[in-house]
């Protein structure tokens, strides 16, 4: 997705999935974080225009009307950040958030920065540290059209704060495109964290180049996170376009973001193709879910063990590509019907294929 040269331009599908992906994200972060928290942030380091040519509302507007329109009213102070390093888009950009701040609610902060994203973030963490002060609970919303001004370093500074989490459009086609340029190894290096991406140099087949890429940057934000999740963005040419990566050190974080995944696809591949939305294509594997693959994880995963329906469900968030509701009807229910797992401990009264909690079983 090469960058656009005019101040507006036509949103892509892939773009509006992104977006639809956020914005239900944000409808189950906001309240949440601001159930605990003082004081609630998010910042969108790419923020663009505010708006698309076809009069598309752009992420800005996508979360201050998620905020506004809300059902949960926080009550706290919530901070929006909106940084636009160009300048004309920037002024757009205010021109489009002063047309909506009448209607916003007093606690809602908006500040729109000109200024490169980890430039402001540095900023922003300096303050801190002179202040000696922590990140509030932070959504950070990282979407740029290349690799540049996205070091590595500033995610994982987000991040240090255990209840600050980040969303990542992974720029993978321009990524792999320039990856063999000498001018730009400086900037890979800031961009993955680390010099490993050159181990991809020598390799030509591209699904394998494909997956080596994806799995460095994962690799190094599992070192700052304990949950990471990406999504695929394919093209019209049903071709990689880029990875949104979610990091965040929440579990009930990573449940929603798997939540808002799931919605865009339905199949569980975490994958989204302009061509089959454009053309109404066959997907390669449908839209449901392959519950006999989730069947085959836990029976290995557990085979011969007693573990509970919490510790099932911890394990199926954290660790698989399916949700927690998948578990009981379409897994243990059948199971049980045929002696495959047996219920060792329950409440009284239990219905068979029923699994409420303190359930204990084992798989046979």
């Amino acid at each position: 997705m090469a960058a656009p040269h005019e101040t507006i331009w036509v949103i892509d599908p892939h773009t509006q999935k992104k977006h639809e992906i956020l914005r239900r994200y944000f409808d189950a972060w906001l309240p949440i974080v601001a159930s605990w928290a003082g004081r609630v942030l998010f910042i969108d380091g790419f923020a663009g225009p505010g708006k698309y040519k076809g009069g598309e509302d752009g992420s800005p507007l996508i979360v201050l009307k998620a905020a506004r329109d809300h059902t949960y009213r926080p009550k706290n102070e919530v901070i929006f950040i909106f940084v636009e390093a160009d300048k004309v888009r920037f002024e757009h950009l205010e021109q489009v958030i002063d047309e909506i701040r009448p209607t916003l609610p007093s606690n809602f902060k908006v500040y729109c920065v000109n200024g490169r994203f980890n430039e402001q973030l540095t900023k922003i963490f300096q303050q801190l540290d002179e202040q000696k002060r922590k990140l509030a609970p932070s959504l950070v919303f990282v979407d740029p059209f290349g690799f540049s001004h996205t070091p590595l370093a500033a995610i994982t500074r987000v991040l240090q704060n255990k209840s600050c989490e980040v969303l990542i459009t992974f720029m993978y086609e321009e990524i792999n495109r320039f990856l063999n340029h000498p001018d730009h190894e400086k900037t890979y290096d800031e961009l993955f964290g680390t010099t490993e991406w050159r181990k991809v140099l020598s390799i030509t087949e591209p699904e394998q180049r494909r997956r080596m890429i994806h799995d460095i940057y994962l690799a190094q934000l599992q070192q700052h996170a304990e949950f990471v999740r990406s999504f695929e963005m394919l093209n019209f040419g049903n071709r990689t376009d880029y990875f949104l990566f979610f990091a965040s050190n929440n579990l009930r974080g990573l449940e929603k973001m798997k939540e808002a995944m799931w919605r865009v696809d339905k199949s569980g591949m975490y994958q989204f193709s302009d061509y089959t939305d454009a053309r109404g294509a066959l997907k390669l594997f449908g839209d449901e879910p392959d519950f006999g693959l989730l069947k085959a994880i836990l029976s290995k995963q557990f085979m011969g063990k007693d573990v509970s329906i919490e510790e099932l469900g911890y394990f199926v968030v954290a660790e698989t590509p399916f949700l927690r509701t998948h578990i009981k009807v379409q897994i243990l229910k059948p199971m049980e019907a045929v002696g495959e797992i047996a219920v060792i401990s329950a409440k009284p009264n239990r219905r068979k294929g029923t699994f409420p909690p303190g359930t204990v079983m084992t798989f046979a």
